[in-house]
């Protein structure tokens, strides 16, 4: 029992909103003889078990919402998002859906006028949140941001404005600024899905991968079908070479999106890492397949066959495969290094050092390309220069396992949040 109370009061500390786990925990401590402590945690699970139940209630308020939203049906958008706000008042998802339904109301009033009088309308009339929306679709963070800047310092309580803030500094690499926004963001409405997946990107940047985990489940929690959350986890357990859950997160992204190109790929090399190597070559030539279908740009498909035919011995399909790549991605560092690796296994030493100074050029921070190129040059009787090479590999390996105790060694609570 006392074991139980103890991984019952580190759930609650873990998921202070978690209704069942208090009231499971309340169950605990009655059963321990603990009766004052039990009533208060059953009171409490109690209450947030009902707080749950709106809370998906009001859930499915939004999703019917946003279904008559797509269907351009305004006024019973308008309906679902104002009763999803009545269970839960604090919904600044709710609110945020309604303000977007009034505006589009109100546009569209406007736009009747305008098609009567002719007049052209003055992008001033236009509400401050939907002008920094159009400035955040079109890319224009730099000149966003300030405006995002002026517009939380007149609505110091807006999440959703601390929330873009942080989107447009995040989209320039200001990452401490970055998330000092998106921490304010959640202390206002820590139920905004978005807010923890680029809180967590920040975090992987900087390595701080238990914090960014965190973040990437909390947003799974509040939004359990977004599959580019998902995808974020999956790749944070791939960075760390964790590929059993890695793979069960881009299962689950690609559940959600089947057409999911990045996590598609992502799954290939994932199954690959767990030795499933048939179930790896069939994602990646459906990764190829579908990026063929939209015409797209994506080579990573054909980057990861090569290094797969590569490591199997077969360099002529390697050497294919990443030719394949370099058309559709000229500048990829990955292709040019997997086509040097099948340049040496097929003797034509000269064109492999070539295609390895390419990749280096275009990604001078890849330990392994200098360790390579060293092994090329030795092999041209080039020893200064396979000296140099072996040089830089040996420093690039140093930085990272620095960077790599750091990183242990740091502090995974980003600044401005506490933990649950």
């Amino acid at each position: 029992m006392a074991e139980a109370i103890d991984e019952l009061q580190q759930a609650a500390r873990l998921e202070p909103d978690n209704g069942e786990g208090h009231y499971q925990l309340g169950l605990a401590l009655a059963r321990a003889g603990r009766h004052e402590e039990a009533t208060s945690e059953l009171e409490k699970g109690r209450e947030l078990v009902a707080a749950d139940d709106r809370s998906q209630n009001a859930n499915l308020d939004i999703a019917e919402g946003r279904a008559a939203l797509d269907k351009g049906d305004l006024e019973q958008a308008a309906a679902r998002f104002r009763h999803a706000i009545e269970l839960r008042p604090e919904s600044s998802e709710a609110q945020r859906y309604l303000d977007d339904v009034l505006e589009k109301q109100r546009r569209t009033e406007r736009t009747s006028a305008t098609d009567r009088t002719g007049l052209i309308l003055n992008p001033a009339e236009l509400s401050a949140k939907e002008t920094l929306v159009d400035y955040i679709r079109q890319g224009k963070y730099k000149e966003v941001e300030p405006l995002l800047a002026e517009y939380v310092k007149e609505r110091p309580t807006s999440s959703w404005g601390w929330y873009a803030l942080g989107y447009s500094r995040f989209a320039q690499q200001k990452i401490g600024e970055s998330i000092q926004a998106l921490a304010k963001s959640l202390e206002l409405d820590n139920r905004n899905a978005e807010a923890h997946k680029i809180l967590g990107r920040n975090l992987m940047i900087i390595g701080r991968f238990d914090a960014a985990q965190i973040e990437f489940e909390q947003g799974i929690r509040y939004q359990p079908d977004s599959a580019e959350i998902h995808y974020n986890l999956g790749k944070l357990f791939s960075i760390q070479d964790n590929w059993e859950p890695a793979r069960k997160e881009f299962e689950a992204a690609l559940q959600s999106d089947p057409s999911y190109i990045e996590a598609l790929d992502a799954l290939g090399f994932a199954l690959e890492a767990l030795g499933d190597e048939a179930a790896a070559v069939a994602a990646y030539e459906k990764t190829i397949a579908l990026n063929e279908a939209r015409h797209g740009g994506f080579a990573s498909g054909h980057v990861n066959l090569s290094a797969y035919y590569n490591r199997t011995g077969n360099p002529e399909k390697a050497l294919d495969y990443a030719r394949q790549a370099l058309e559709l991605d000229p500048r990829s560092d990955r292709a040019w290094f997997q086509t040097a690796k099948a340049d040496e296994r097929l003797g034509r030493v000269d064109e492999a050092v070539k295609a390895v100074n390419q990749a280096i050029s275009l990604n001078s921070r890849a330990s392994s390309y200098y360790y390579v190129l060293a092994g090329l040059y030795r092999r041209l009787g080039k020893l200064e220069e396979s000296r140099n090479a072996l040089e830089s590999f040996t420093r690039l390996e140093r930085e990272t396992n620095d960077l790599e105790k750091m990183r242990r060694d740091g502090v995974a609570t980003p600044p401005g949040r506490k933990r649950d």
